[in-house]
């Protein structure tokens, strides 16, 4: 099914356009087959500028000016999917994404540690390009007292940018090799019934510092010391995973239904890494991941009518 949208904005004396075409089709095969196909371009004059340092995440959202172009991608996907036994499904996809005019901090600034105030935000940011490409499988069961899935990503997130790394490509901090999720409802009576959720991700891309050279105390106009860095997001986080689960008890009533839901977040307090710090201590620096969500109980109540 094709469609077409376009889209302008107007800024700084800047006007931006974009024609975004996208193309959706699928093909019945005998023997429960099905073959897919999309394609899709894309413009945004909203950008993510995300920081790779060790810090808090501070993910921000900025528009599009006079110097920061609009970001721009195009992508493809083919896959295909098989219906089993009449309740299951199968499927199998492969994509491919291409980005341009990307942002990220140039090298050893930030919005953080460098107030905006200091000079204008836009000397800050630096434009490159991005790739994503994978495949993504799916085996779900959609009907009956027990329905579920289980999914897998295999998956590459680059960036290039000629002001960092040396212009060399470098994995994205959202750059995720790993992304498994397992999801099964059960209803255990009319009254009753149980969901559980468990996933997976490789953990975060980030840049540590190679090499540090303190300096002499004493020493004048500088404190601490250097760090050197080498090759961009050259540490990962440890990898992400947690159990959700939750009971739900319905009641029918004469004008429609009750319901209570307990559980549990990150059932077995899985200390899941929210940033990453350098400390020092008699053993030297040491790097710490910081993690701020064990498990959380959780009860609500509500009605439908």
């Amino acid at each position: 099914m094709p469609a077409c949208t376009i889209h302008s904005f107007f800024t700084e004396g800047e006007f931006y356009h974009s024609v975004q075409p996208r193309l959706g089709m699928r093909y019945k095969l005998p023997g429960n087959w099905a073959l897919k196909a999309s394609y899709a371009s894309m413009a945004q004059y909203i950008n993510l500028l995300t920081s790779e340092a060790l810090s808090l995440p501070t993910d921000l959202w900025v528009p599009s000016t006079g110097q920061i172009q609009p970001q721009s991608s195009w992508q493809g996907a083919i896959g295909a999917a098989k219906t089993l036994w009449k309740d299951y499904e199968l499927s199998i996809e492969g994509y491919y994404k291409e980005m341009n005019h990307v942002l990220s901090y140039k090298p050893g600034v930030s919005f953080i540690l460098d107030p905006v105030s200091s000079s204008d935000w836009q000397d800050k940011i630096t434009q490159g390009r991005g790739w994503s490409y994978g495949a993504e499988f799916l085996f779900q069961k959609k009907f009956g007292r027990t329905t579920g899935w289980v999914a897998y990503t295999l998956s590459w997130n680059n960036r290039q940018f000629d002001e960092i790394n040396k212009g060399k490509v470098f994995p994205f901090k959202y750059d995720r090799r790993h992304d498994i999720s397992v999801v099964l409802s059960h209803d255990l009576s009319e009254r009753w019934s149980f969901s559980g959720a468990w996933i997976y991700g490789t953990g975060n891309a980030y840049s540590i510092p190679d090499t540090y050279y303190p300096v002499p105390q004493g020493y004048p106009g500088i404190y601490g010391g250097f760090n050197v860095y080498g090759d961009k997001n050259n540490y990962r986080m440890s990898d992400y995973h947690r159990l959700d689960i939750s009971f739900k008890r319905t009641k029918k009533k004469q004008w429609g239904e009750t319901y209570w839901i307990f559980g549990a977040y990150n059932t077995y307090s899985r200390m899941n890494p929210f940033f990453v710090t350098l400390q020092e201590d008699y053993r030297g620096r040491q790097l710490k991941e910081v993690a701020i969500l064990p498990v959380i109980p959780y009860f609500s109540w509500g009605f439908k009518f």
